[in-house]
């Protein structure tokens, strides 16, 4: 997706990060491809802030936008699994 933010009508990065606990909890009780959406979506956010300053924690929301983006879209399932590992 990788689409470009624009970065004034951002929210704060710790409401990003509220957000994503809120979403990822109501999916467990909730397993909708609306939510699956908007987690990717949020993640991608979390990659691109500006208030981002980890490293590690934009490579994660990169590589959690395109898994949790798989939920949502079967052509996406496999796409940057193995290219972005964690450890």
């Amino acid at each position: 997706m990788n689409r470009e933010l624009d970065r004034n009508k951002l929210p704060r990065f710790e409401v990003v990060l509220a957000s994503l606990f809120y979403l990822m909890s109501q999916y467990v009780g909730s397993p909708r491809k609306e939510i699956a959406h908007a987690v990717s979506e949020h993640f991608e956010i979390l990659h691109q802030h500006p208030e981002c300053k980890s490293k590690i924690l934009r490579d994660v929301g990169k590589s959690l936008h395109l898994q949790w983006r798989g939920l949502t879209d079967p052509k996406m399932i496999d796409f940057g699994r193995d290219k972005a590992r964690l450890h």
